[in-house]
């Protein structure tokens, strides 16, 4: 694993000590050639006078790729270190590369984003009060990161580590297996997740350590998520790339994203060892859900759904739902923001249609690395782990896993009177085996759930519609209908009238509100 050290020194006339250097002689450091175009000193006050450099800094390229040899080599991740910064105003252009506001930080620990006066796109002009900084692309979740992370993960009852292959560079491939071991993985819902075929794309991994955060937490959702649910997650597909300080390639150049339709000879290594463990794990049963966590240059978050032309209507359907559900009381996430591609076997998505079909929904996930588009806010490492918060919460929703604070009460928790037709179809947005539509003014739907405990909660009805590129108003979202306050822990009922015939009825969900529980509580 090759590491280069640039030194670049500078003395100016008068200057008792002027010099910058910059090295990359650290875990996941990156840069290509640094060079200087001006230095100056701005005098600043009769006494006073500050000094004025300025750098051409190109990014490093990946290796040539050898298996797909047209496709041109990435140079997007920089992460370098400054030394002799201290009082000095520094201008960088950035070539090959493209942050629009990089990240910076005097410990290598704490980071944040350079300020908008002080940033553009591919430009950086900052005064330093440090005499060194790290500056990075975005925020870096190294290797030895990660191992801290798993360190504290595995401490957990419910949570095993193993390693399941090496990479090129013998780097350990690990799977991190979370789900309550005193139950039997018979009935629960199966989860694959990966990330890090692209180590550019750290904000996919702060993403993902809020997913698992969440999962590991001590309190009863989290209890409730490990009973019926099995997570197979493998926080770094390409651990030479994140160690190495790569963008978008293995350490022999492939992307590994577009290897999985290869031959056994151009198939790297560590898509070999993920295709051998996925093998392993799906000789019962498929998995249910599969999600391929990257991070893109767009301004938005987005989920790549498979068009129904090369898979079919029931798999776009369900992935669908998914999306929709993750943009409940979210504001990373909005419908103008999906993203619409073919199924492809080069793909993971595509090897996983290719051996499973509609039976296992696979899609790609990806953050940005500025801002969410459906909120203008920049991100960061709280709030991305948040947006895994609220992506485990949405799988959860869809395989309709009830908490104490959510409850989700599908057809079979309702009583019909009056004309209701059971309704399937593939190319609809729902819960369960089927939706229901009123035939016949003056019908009526009761819904009803067993002991439901004391607070006040918000129902929300599920609007079905159908599947499609574009979304539509109203549809295929959580509707707020009402409030509810149960003062006893004791049966629930609610009943719905139809407005007119052929309204649709698929589930409610009732969410407990934290000010009761804060109220009560004085």
């Amino acid at each position: 694993m090759k590491k280069f050290f640039l030194i670049i020194t500078f003395l100016f006339n008068l200057a008792v000590n002027a010099q910058v250097r910059f090295d990359i002689d650290f875990e996941s450091g990156s840069a290509g050639k640094i060079t200087q175009i001006d230095s100056v000193y701005i005098r600043t006050s009769e006494k006073d006078s500050s000094l004025h450099l300025s750098y051409i800094f190109e990014s490093r390229f990946d290796p040539q790729n050898p298996v797909d040899t047209a496709l041109p080599p990435s140079a997007r991740w920089f992460y370098f270190r400054m030394t002799g910064a201290k009082n000095k105003y520094i201008y960088f252009d950035f070539k090959h590369t493209d942050p629009l506001r990089a990240v910076y930080s005097y410990d290598n620990c704490k980071f944040e984003r350079f300020e908008e006066n002080e940033a553009k796109i591919r430009k950086i002009y900052k005064f330093f009060d440090s005499d060194t900084v790290y500056i990075a692309y975005f925020i870096p979740y190294t290797n030895s990161f990660l191992q801290s992370r798993i360190d504290k993960w595995k401490q957990h009852k419910d949570a095993d580590i193993k390693t399941f292959g090496y990479s090129f560079h013998n780097q350990p491939m690990q799977l991190l297996t979370i789900t309550d071991q005193t139950i039997s993985d018979e009935n629960k819902y199966r989860i694959w997740i990966h990330a890090r075929t692209h180590t550019s794309e750290t904000p996919s991994s702060w993403h993902l350590d809020g997913l698992i955060e969440t999962l590991l937490a001590e309190n009863k959702n989290a209890e409730i998520y490990r009973k019926s649910f099995v997570f197979y997650i493998v926080p770094f597909a390409n651990p030479d790339g994140v160690f190495e300080g790569l963008s978008r390639s293995n350490a022999t150049g492939v992307n590994q994203e577009i290897n999985w339709d290869k031959d056994e000879l151009q198939t790297v290594v560590e898509v070999k060892n993920i295709k051998r463990q996925i093998k392993k794990l799906t000789e019962t049963r498929p998995f249910d859900l599969v999600l391929n966590m990257h991070s893109q240059v767009a301004n938005n978050a987005t989920y790549w759904i498979h068009t129904a032309e090369t898979t079919n209507e029931k798999f776009l359907s369900r992935q669908l739902l998914l999306c929709y559900l993750n943009m409940f009381d979210n504001s990373y996430l909005s419908p103008d923001e999906l993203s619409f591609s073919k199924m492809a076997s080069r793909y993971p998505e595509g090897w996983i249609w290719n051996n499973f079909g509609d039976k296992t929904v696979a899609m790609t996930f990806e953050t940005p690395y500025t801002y969410f588009g459906a909120s203008n806010i920049w991100l960061n490492t709280e709030n991305l782990r948040d947006f895994g918060k609220s992506t485990l919460d949405a799988i959860a929703m869809y395989f309709g896993i009830c908490t104490p604070d959510r409850i989700i009460l599908d057809n079979e928790n309702a009583n019909m009177q009056g004309k209701w037709e059971k309704v399937k179809s593939d190319k609809m947005l729902y819960f369960g085996e089927n939706y229901l539509s009123s035939q016949k003014r003056g019908s009526k739907i009761t819904y009803k759930h067993k002991k439901l405990p004391i607070g006040k909660y918000k129902i929300y009805k599920w609007n079905a519609g159908e599947s499609g590129e574009t979304p539509v108003a109203n549809m295929n979202q959580w509707i707020f209908i009402d409030t509810y306050e149960q003062k006893k822990t004791s049966n629930f009922k609610y009943k719905f009238k139809p407005k007119s015939s052929n309204e649709n009825f698929d589930a409610i969900m009732l969410i407990k509100t934290k000010d009761y529980d804060n109220q009560t509580s004085k």
